[in-house]
């Protein structure tokens, strides 16, 4: 039974994968590689290639500026394509976390039918390769679902919590890089884990510790900013550094231009004397 699960899956991969790779370039796609590509680009070159985008205070592309990356390791002939199959594997890795959050609400079985559907679901497949937005959000939105359960059950175990509330903060982080309105779509998933914790008590642990969560909260909150303002800060530093090393640079010629004019002054001193 495995094997046959194992055969379909890699089938629908490859199909995907080879979707991804004849899939025309979306309206919006150029200019989601060169925000990656400018931003990448100011933090390579210490902020001294700093050029003008639009909107550039209002996005931290994190996700952009990865996906440039990993495009530019492969010819540019083919950046669409790579593009293309990257947002596919961050799709396909959103329709799996819908089958495990399915799981963890329901069953298995449960599980493999919302995986197939959500797969097969003719929007949502048709934006898996050439959307570098929505199924970011989707990814995101699913899979801190399933990190919030598996929270809620495995709070009692220190480390598995810890790697939930990083993951969840830095989930957050890239999220709200892209649309920071994303935050609001996180207060229902919050009030369902308040309303369980102190109501339903249906899928907490006996030993959950009310006050540790709200601690990890904080946590999740700080590992959330550190990541949402580190491109600004980064380019605050580089900047300043840039600045100073300028500063430097124009002090020192400025000195050596001075002691070439006294030179010949020390000279004619030494030959009167």
């Amino acid at each position: 039974m495995s094997k046959k699960k194992n055969i379909f899956l890699l089938f629908i991969i490859t199909f995907g994968i080879y979707c991804s790779i004849y899939a025309g370039e979306a309206w919006d796609e150029g200019d989601v590689i060169s925000r990656g590509k400018i931003t990448l680009n100011y933090l390579f070159s210490l902020g001294n290639i700093d050029e003008k985008i639009v909107f550039r205070e209002i996005y931290s592309t994190i996700y952009w500026s990865i996906n440039y990356f990993i495009t530019g390791i492969f010819h540019a002939k083919y950046q669409i394509q790579v593009s293309h199959v990257v947002n596919f594997s961050v799709s396909m890795a959103a329709v799996f976390g819908a089958g495990k959050v399915s799981k963890e609400l329901f069953n298995k079985n449960v599980g493999y039918l919302v995986f197939i559907i959500l797969f097969f679901y003719p929007i949502f497949f048709g934006h898996m390769s050439i959307n570098n937005k929505d199924n970011i959000l989707a990814f995101s939105h699913i899979w801190m679902v399933y990190l919030i359960l598996r929270y809620l059950k495995n709070q009692n175990f220190i480390d598995k919590a810890n790697k939930y509330i990083v993951s969840l903060g830095v989930l957050a982080a890239v999220s709200t890089g892209i649309q920071l309105i994303f935050l609001g779509s996180l207060i229902p998933i919050l009030l369902f884990a308040i309303m369980e914790i102190y109501y339903f008590k249906k899928i907490i642990n006996k030993n959950f510790i009310k006050k540790r969560f709200f601690y990890d909260l904080v946590k999740c909150f700080l590992v959330f900013y550190e990541l949402r303002v580190w491109e600004g800060l980064l380019g605050c530093v580089l900047a300043g550094y840039s600045l100073v090393q300028s500063d430097l640079s124009k002090y020192g010629n400025r000195r050596h231009s001075k002691q070439n004019l006294q030179l010949p002054g020390r000279t004619a001193e030494r030959q009167c004397e």
